[in-house]
């Protein structure tokens, strides 16, 4: 198993780009759109339910893991998409039915 460190994580800013591509509300996933935001008790805040997940994962091992990548290129905008947390789980327990489409 990968350490933190030797994955190719989103910066912060990459991290929210998906959700704001997104409009922030709904999982990219054109199977699902489930909402993934959520009332909190304080008016103020929202409860989150969304991920930036990696298209192909951040460090070996992972799903769809694509060595040709560069570390950049994996923890680019381009290699990420906005998912709600069942999706996210979803696809990357089943890399059969959700194989990557990047590059074809």
């Amino acid at each position: 198993m990968s350490s933190r460190r030797d994955r190719d994580d989103f910066t912060t800013a990459t991290q929210y780009s998906p959700c704001e591509e997104s409009g922030g509300q709904r999982c990219s996933n054109p199977e699902c759109g489930r909402g993934t935001s959520g009332p909190h008790s304080d008016a103020d805040r929202a409860v989150n339910l969304g991920i930036a997940a990696h298209i192909t994962a951040a460090s070996p091992g992972g799903p769809r893991f694509d060595p040709a990548l560069s570390p950049e290129s994996r923890s680019s905008l381009e290699n990420g998409i906005w998912l709600c947390y069942i999706c996210a789980a979803k696809i990357d327990r089943d890399e059969v039915r959700y194989p990557t489409l990047l590059g074809n």
